[in-house]
Parts: C-alpha cells; sequence; structure tokens
C-alpha cells in the first residue's frame, strides 16, 4: 500500500497533522475518499488556527476596538471555534481499527460511505 501524499495546499501546522495521522496509520491501512477529504479539511482547519495563534502572539489577547475600548482578540473566539470543527473533522474519520469495529459501527460507516459516494456522484464536491 502506498500512503497517499501530503495535499500540497497544505501550510506547516496542516502538513505536519497529516504527516503524524498517515505514520500513525497500520501499514496495511488504505483511507478512502471520505477519509482523505476529511482529513485534508482538519488540515486546514489547522493552519486556519495556527495563523489566528500567530496573529494573536503578535497583537496580544487584548485589542483596542473600534470605539476605542479594550476587548478580548477576536482572533481568540475563532480560533476556539475552528478547533471544535477540527476535532469534529477527526472524530468523524473513525480511525479505529475495522476488525475491532462493533457491527453497528460497521453498518453506521456502510451507511456513511453510502451517502459519500452519492454526494461525489452527483458533482457536489
Amino acid at each position: 500500500m502506498s500512503r497517499p501524499t501530503t495535499p500540497a495546499t497544505l501550510e506547516e501546522a496542516g502538513t505536519k497533522l497529516w504527516d503524524r495521522i498517515i505514520a500513525d496509520l497500520p501499514e496495511h491501512w488504505e483511507l478512502d475518499e471520505r477519509e482523505l477529504h476529511l482529513l485534508e479539511s482538519a488540515c486546514h482547519v489547522r493552519d486556519q488556527i495556527a495563523k489566528l495563534d500567530a496573529l494573536v502572539a503578535e497583537d496580544g489577547m487584548v485589542v483596542v476596538g473600534s470605539r476605542g475600548a479594550q476587548q478580548v482578540h477576536p482572533g481568540l473566539a475563532e480560533a476556539r471555534q475552528l478547533r471544535g470543527v477540527e476535532m469534529r473533522l477527526l472524530r468523524a474519520l473513525q480511525l479505529t481499527n475495522p476488525a475491532d469495529a462493533s457491527p453497528t459501527t460497521k453498518k453506521a460507516q456502510r451507511a456513511a460511505n453510502a451517502r459519500w459516494n452519492r454526494v461525489r456522484a452527483a458533482g457536489n464536491l
């Protein structure tokens, strides 16, 4: 099995996340298109979080708002929301050994893959 290559559109933080996840997969595992899409999306979100974190580090946690009052940096709230998105995307990957999955989990995975294939076939990606 060949490992999927890191998407060229990822920046440093996203590339690191991609490489860590791919490196942790067992040798015999292949990610399907749905899983690759979820992983790439999570990695792009990680890049956005890194940019926001850098902006907050540069500006400080408190900034002057449009009316001159001090306020919490808006990047903090956005980064917090993106961390939630990232966790949901990574959780949706369900990177567990398929042989260890319960029958209910296997059924849910087949249903999710079927929905994903319908979306791809309809050209909505």
